[in-house]
Parts: structure tokens; sequence; C-alpha cells
């Protein structure tokens, strides 16, 4: 078994990225604070979407006609008298239910803006999609309402859990994005012809598609010199230069992307930039450190990023104590001379997700005995 398989995140094509909206970032915090997404269709249920699915019928003209049906009854017409407006509206709901339904799967990441899109939470789903009980989804808004809570509670019913990783400026997203800072659609596929762009939102240190990624940053930028590039590679060792690429991002500050197939060789580079003696058992142990500094060692599962995020969602833990004392161990770390020469850095995209202080009364979800007691409530009301 290769050391790697413990700590480094590995990556595929079969993971997508999504991008959700929250009604132009309006529910940013409450998707945050309470660890789902959702969207506003709520006219048909995912029992229903799983009856679909069982019936091995799983299509957006499927959800279309249960849509228009349900609107039909709803509007005490015939469907062949619906509206061509509604009928429009209707089918584009079908197509993002679709999207959210069927489309989105455990284990694929989540961006969600915040109001005008200066950042963006980055989440991995570790959940099916769910109806939220509609008592629960009352309660909030009205404990908002009240301002027991400070922050906009959405009435979305159809729902996924999310495990929230960072918050992303939105300067630090790839280029090929800049088009989702105009767009109006609740969820949406970010296909991009390199995914490494978009996994390096999620770790400095990976290994996708077979190859492995240390991403660095260094605030030299577009300064380094040619004699500067010859000195950062020939500082490994001669045998191992052939098997390590370099690809950079060096505007004023940049990045440096190092890539290899060999473990072996993603030491011997981590080995340049915080020195061979850093701390005591070398390389492995410090690349281990960081990366349990983003998102816990619980977290880092050796089959991959697909079973890291079922385990978080049976666990459902910060492991706030764990980061801490990592983030505490990372900063003793000390860079090796070259490193200190260049401002080398291996570190993450990003900066750790925050959830809202100003919340008066806290919620927790899985209250089942709280939310009967406020159905029991309303009936007796």
């Amino acid at each position: 078994m290769n050391d790697s398989d413990d700590i480094v995140f590995k990556f595929n094509d079969k993971i997508d990225f999504w991008l959700i909206r929250a009604d132009g970032g309006k529910y940013y915090d409450d998707f945050v604070n309470n660890d789902y997404i959702g969207i506003r269709y709520n006219r048909i249920t995912v029992d229903e979407l799983n009856k679909l699915a069982n019936e091995n019928i799983i299509s957006v003209d499927a959800i279309k006609d249960l849509m228009f049906d349900q609107y039909a009854k709803e509007n005490q017409i015939s469907i062949d008298n619906l509206p061509v407006n509604s009928r429009r509206q209707l089918t584009v709901h079908a197509k993002q239910t679709y999207l959210f339904a069927f489309g989105m799967k455990i284990g694929d990441l989540v961006l969600t803006p915040a109001k005008k899109s200066y950042k963006f939470a980055l989440g991995v789903i570790v959940g099916k999609p769910y109806d939220e009980n509609a008592d629960v989804v009352q309660k909030r808004i009205k404990q908002m309402q009240n301002e027991d809570i400070v922050y906009p509670c959405s009435d979305y019913r159809k729902r996924r859990k999310i495990h929230w990783i960072s918050v992303i400026s939105r300067q630090d997203l790839p280029k090929e994005l800049a088009w989702i800072m105009n767009a109006h659609q609740a969820t949406a596929k970010l296909s991009i012809q390199d995914k490494s762009k978009l996994f390096n939102l999620v770790s400095p240190i990976y290994n996708y598609n077979h190859k492995y990624y240390l991403r660095v940053y260094t605030s030299h930028g577009g300064n380094l010199s040619m004699y500067d590039w010859y000195r950062l590679v020939s500082v490994l060792p001669e045998e191992k230069q052939k098997n390590i690429d370099l690809k950079a991002d060096v505007n004023s500050p940049g990045y440096l992307t190092f890539l290899t197939s060999n473990f072996s060789d993603l030491i011997s580079i981590t080995k340049v930039i915080i020195g061979p003696t850093a701390v005591s058992g070398g390389a492995v142990a410090i690349i281990k450190m960081l990366l349990n500094a983003i998102v816990g060692k619980d977290n880092l599962k050796k089959e991959g990023l697909v079973e890291w995020a079922q385990d978080v969602a049976r666990r459902h833990s910060d492991n706030k104590l764990h980061n801490l004392k990592n983030k505490q161990e990372c900063e003793k770390i000390k860079r090796g001379k070259l490193a200190n020469e260049f401002d080398l850095e291996i570190k993450r995209q990003g900066k750790p997700i925050e959830k809202n202080k100003d919340t008066v009364v806290p919620f927790h979800l899985d209250d089942e005995d709280d939310d009967s007691k406020f159905s029991n409530k309303k009936k007796e009301s």
C-alpha cells in the first residue's frame, strides 16, 4: 500500500461541480448555517420523483408532466388549457428539479454565492434529496420574523445535506467561470475543460486521474526570472526532474503547480519547500498535517472523496478543536531556504467556513421532539 493512500484526496472525472444560487445569495447564510442546499420548486415531492426512478422513467419530460398535472389541479383547469407562460415556467422548473434530484450525486462539489457574488461557499454533497418537514420550515420562518434568527430563511423544502469546506473569493475562481457572476439559473453544472482548476479550490495537494498535484503559492508572481525558474527546478534531484511537470499561473501574486505520477516525487518537492528536517516524521507527516488542518483527520479516507463525503454525512462533526491544533502546528513549520527566498507556501484556497454568530436562538433540524411539540401546538391553536 502506498503511504499516500491515507492522506491525499483522490479525484476523478466522475466528480462534478455545481452552482446553487440560493436566490441570488439571499439564503447564503441559511444554507451555510444549516448545512444544506435547496431549490424552491415544491410543487412535486421527492417521493414522487423517487417513484419515477423506481419505474425507470426518469426524464425532464416526466417531471414536467407531473408539474403540469399538479398545476392544473391547483387551478382547476385542464392540462390542455395551461397558459403559455405557465407552461414555459413549469418547463424551467422541471429542468432545475431534474438536475437537483438526478444530476447531482453524493461526492459532487457545489459553490453557493453570497449577495453580489463577492464570495462563494464551497461544499461537498453528503446526502440524497429530501423534502424538509413543512412545520420545520414554517417554524424557522416564524423565528426569522420574530428576529430570533437574523438572516433570511428559505421556504425551500427540496434539499440536500452539505458539508461546507471553505469560503472562496470570486477573485480566486478560474477565469472560465466568470459567467457565473451573472447566472440566473437556480442550479447549473459548472463544466470546465481542466477540472484541476476546480479541485485546486478544495485542496493544495491531491491526486487527479493518477497524477499528484501540489499547488504552491508565491508572492513573487510574474517577477520570477529565467534563472529563478532554473533554480526552482534544479534544486530537485536530477533523477526526479524528468518525472515532474510544472504549470504556472504567476500573476502577482500567483501559483506554481507541480505534477508527478509518483508519490515519492511529491515528497521530494515538499521537502524543497518546507525543508527536509522541519518536523519529525518528514514531508509525509507535514502533508498529512496540512490536509488535516483543512477538513479534519477523521474525514480523510483512503477510498477517495465520495467515501469521505459519506463519512462526513454519518458523523456531522466539525472537529474544530482538532483543526485548530493542526493549524497551530502548521504555523510552526519552518520553510526551506529556497522557499523563504521565493516566498513559497503550501496553503489552502479560500478561508474557513464561518457560521453566522448573530443567530439568537439555535435551531436543530434533528430535534424531532421539538418538531412534534411545535406540530401539536399548531394543531391545538
